[in-house]
Order: structure tokens, then C-alpha cells, then sequence
């Protein structure tokens, strides 16, 4: 250890030595020491009559239960999802990717994506093995070559 290490952790011991000496004794003004005093303990204060009003004050909050049915919003009613199945034209070859993940928000979405050599991120426009990403769905991601375009849904393998 260099010199200024040693004065360094010279000096913290001697102050946690003053700390921890601190909660136990006390120097009054004349320079005496003396124990340190308990901590002083404060009485909580009664209070007399009634914490809350009657229950009847409560009635309005008792006619509306937070679970009754009719409190609730209506339903949205779901709409189907709409597959589109993959289009497959005469001249082209599968992607040779899987979709490992996908992440979407309000701006867009990510994929990621795991060919035989790495795997990486890609978004709307990047190119994996002359595959474009056209788009990123919560569920797939689409990709064309120009002339061949597939959906590829989460761990879907198109070999």
C-alpha cells in the first residue's frame, strides 16, 4: 500500500472511532465527559370521543360498492385477428432467419433476428440476407425481396 492509502484509511478509522463513541458519551461545556443520554421519548396524545362520525355518515359510499357489476365499463368488444397467409411467387427462396423476439411501441417495433452466423436487431427497412423488413407486427415481422414476401411468426423456422 502507498503512503497516502494508509493515511487515507488512517484517518476514516479514527473518524468512525469518534462516531461510534459519539452515540455513547456526551461532552457537556465544562469538559466533562459523561454518558450520553437516552433519547427522550414523547407521549402520544389522547384524544377523547369518537375516531369517526356514526355510520350512517357513510351511507352514500355503502349504496356504491366498488365490485357491483353495474359500475363497470362496457365491454370492448374484440375484433378478430386477420391472417394474412404468407405469398409465395414462382423464382424465390425462403428466408433463412428465425424470428427470435419482437418488441413494438407507439414509434415502431424491433425484431430479433438469429441467421446462421449471428444475432442481431432489425427494423422496419433493414436488410438480413437480401431480405427487407416491410413490418413489425406483435406477433411477426414481414419480409419481401422484391419479388417474395413472407410473414414469419416467433420462432417459426422457414427451412
Amino acid at each position: 500500500m502507498n503512503r497516502r492509502l494508509v493515511l487515507l484509511l488512517g484517518a476514516a478509522g479514527i473518524l468512525a472511532i469518534l462516531l461510534v463513541m459519539r452515540q455513547f458519551v456526551w461532552v457537556a461545556d465544562d469538559g466533562i465527559v459523561r454518558p450520553a443520554a437516552p433519547p427522550q421519548v414523547v407521549a402520544i396524545r389522547q384524544e377523547s370521543g369518537q375516531f369517526l362520525p356514526d355510520f350512517p355518515a357513510f351511507d352514500a359510499i355503502a349504496d356504491r360498492p366498488l365490485f357491483r357489476a353495474d359500475r363497470r365499463p362496457p365491454p370492448v368488444p374484440e375484433s378478430p385477428l386477420i391472417e394474412t397467409p404468407p405469398t409465395t411467387q414462382q423464382g424465390g427462396s425462403e428466408p433463412g432467419f428465425i424470428v427470435v423476439g419482437i418488441g413494438t411501441n407507439e414509434n415502431g417495433g424491433v425484431a430479433t433476428i438469429r441467421t446462421n452466423t449471428e444475432t442481431r436487431r432489425a427494423y422496419v427497412g433493414d436488410r438480413i440476407d437480401g431480405w427487407r423488413i416491410e413490418a413489425v407486427n406483435r406477433a411477426s415481422i414481414e419480409v419481401s425481396n422484391g419479388e417474395t414476401s413472407y410473414r414469419l411468426f416467433i420462432g417459426e423456422d422457414t427451412e
